[in-house]
This record gives structure tokens, sequence and C-alpha cells, in this order.
């Protein structure tokens, strides 16, 4: 597997099940870059690598009972992605996923995926070379909107595109008292919660937008 097939950015698939004669399941989660692509953009690389945690322990919940164990498969971890994995959930194994490097240590990850989701819209602006977010946000969402991606053929693109233009849409609600906190939904369990109670679902509307839909049909896809 390279890093051009972009195992490592499948948020909407699981890449291991294996079951336990005993019950439950063994979940390994697959991360095939080099430390250094990783450190690329750390904000994406946690986004990623904690939705993906998360959506395996929903499997595990799901499908068996809540018992098993979720593994993240890497050659090496930077520090920064080891401390997102292990508070996810998982715990951290050798690349073949057989053998337990550093134990899961599950926590709180709201405030990791905030911090997370506000460097990442730094990043957008300044790959669009924009400096007001709404400007950045209207731009990017054109350019998804006219080039659609497919998320089974372009994994890597297509959810790139959808965390960055989450993160532009996250930065306007970040006005407004929005911070993102983790939830149970799928395949992205991320939302904006407000003061008032209100939430928002701009991953879900990215979605729509990166697959081509136009603004205002993607935002009626909103569940809020």
């Amino acid at each position: 597997m390279t890093y051009s097939q972009g195992m490592w950015a499948r948020v909407h698939k699981l890449d291991r099940v294996r079951p336990s004669p005993a019950g439950g399941a063994v979940v390994v989660i697959e991360d095939e870059r080099s430390v250094t692509q990783m450190q690329r953009v750390p904000s994406l690389s946690t986004l990623v690598a904690v939705a993906r945690v998360l959506a395996a322990r929903r499997a595990l919940e799901a499908k068996f009972d809540g018992k098993g164990e979720i593994r993240y498969a890497a050659t090496a971890l930077p520090n920064f992605l080891s401390e997102a994995v292990t508070r996810a959930g998982a715990a951290i194994a050798t690349r073949d996923g057989e053998k337990i490097l550093v134990p899961a240590q599950p926590a709180g990850v709201a405030a990791t995926v905030d911090i997370a989701f506000s460097e990442l819209a730094h990043h957008a602006r300044g790959s669009i070379g924009i400096v007001d977010v709404a400007t950045a946000l209207k731009q990017y969402e054109e350019r998804r909107r006219t080039s659609p991606l497919d998320r089974d053929k372009e994994p890597e693109k297509y959810w790139t595109a959808v965390f960055e233009l989450s993160a532009l849409a996250g930065e306007q609600a970040r006005r407004g008292g929005g911070r993102w906190i983790d939830t149970r939904d799928l395949p992205v369990p991320f939302a904006i919660k407000f003061a008032d109670g209100k939430v928002s679902h701009p991953t879900v509307v990215a979605q729509k937008i990166v697959e081509g839909a136009d603004v205002e049909t993607a935002k009626s896809a909103d569940p809020t």
C-alpha cells in the first residue's frame, strides 16, 4: 500500500476486523505513511486518525457488544498523533497490527478536535492565499463544487477537502461561540456545539459540496 492510495485517510471504512473466538474483535486501523508525511499537516493527521478510531469504537459497540480492542498500526508515530490516537481509544501497534507498543488511554478528545480544526482552517487559508475566512470559504466551496471527488477512488483528496472545508466553516461558527466536539455521528464523528445547545454539522454539508452539490442543496442536508 502506497501513500498515494490514501489508506490512512479512509474515514468511511474499517481496514481490518478480526473477530475473536471468545467474543469481541480486534479492529486494526492502518496508517502506511512515514512520520515525515504525518507531520506535513499535523491537524489533518489528527482529525482523520481520531475520526477513524471513534468510528472503530462505534463498530465494536454495534457489532460486538462493545467487546474488543482497537489497534492503530503504523511503522512509527509522531508524539502529537500518538497522544491523539490513544486518547481517542486505540492502542499503538506495530505495522502488522500484531504487537501493542502503547496501550489505549481513553480520555476526552473534544479539546484536541477543536484545536485541530482551528489549526487546519489556518492552513487552508494559507493554501488558498486568502486571510479573510468568509472569502476563503466561498472560494473553497466553489472550487470543490466544480471539481467533485469520489471518496472511494480518491479517499485522501476527498477527506482532505471535507475536513479543510469544514474547518473554514467552523471558524465562521466560532465567531458565534461555536466549538467543535466529538459525537456519535458516522462517518465523521464531529460537530459544532453552540452555547445555547444548538448543534451544527459542517462535515455533512462539506461532503455534499465535495461531491458536487451546490451550497444551498448541501446545507439542506445538515440534520441540525
